[in-house]
């Protein structure tokens, strides 16, 4: 599975949409920029095992969003006016969600170090799933 998607097959959310939202959320991050190639339909659905009309759809949502574009022998990639948002648009969007964040870790009395233990957590997990473990 790419870095950047997470499917939870038993949230209620079509799984299209949570495909269209990952790579809206890995654009804002910048894990996804200009010019970077999406997997094709069917290693997608194959990695992912969701059926391949269901990256059709997804991948036809992001075409008309203008967030990725078809290339003849190329394949999906990041459309270039994705990537043409600055670092600091992106770096504000993350402290958004990290403010949201910590409001949600105090209001459920977790401590800064019960908070910083699961973000080193998380940190390793996305380490591991990159190196192919």
């Amino acid at each position: 599975m790419p870095v950047w998607l997470e499917i939870d097959s038993r949230s209620g959310v079509p799984i299209y949409l949570q495909v269209v939202a990952g790579v809206r959320h890995a654009v804002e991050v910048g894990t996804l920029d200009a010019g970077d190639r999406l997997p094709t339909v069917r290693q997608l659905a194959a990695e992912e095992s969701i059926a391949p009309n269901t990256i059709v759809k997804a991948y036809g949502e992001l075409r008309r969003m203008g967030l990725v574009e078809s290339r003849p022998g190329v394949g999906t990639v990041i459309s270039g006016s994705s990537g043409e948002r600055g670092r600091e648009r992106r770096v504000a969007a993350l402290e958004d969600r990290l403010r949201t964040l910590v409001r949600d870790a105090v209001g459920l009395g977790l401590t800064e170090d019960e908070l910083w233990s699961l973000v080193d957590r998380e940190f390793e997990r996305l380490r591991e799933g990159s190196s192919g473990g």
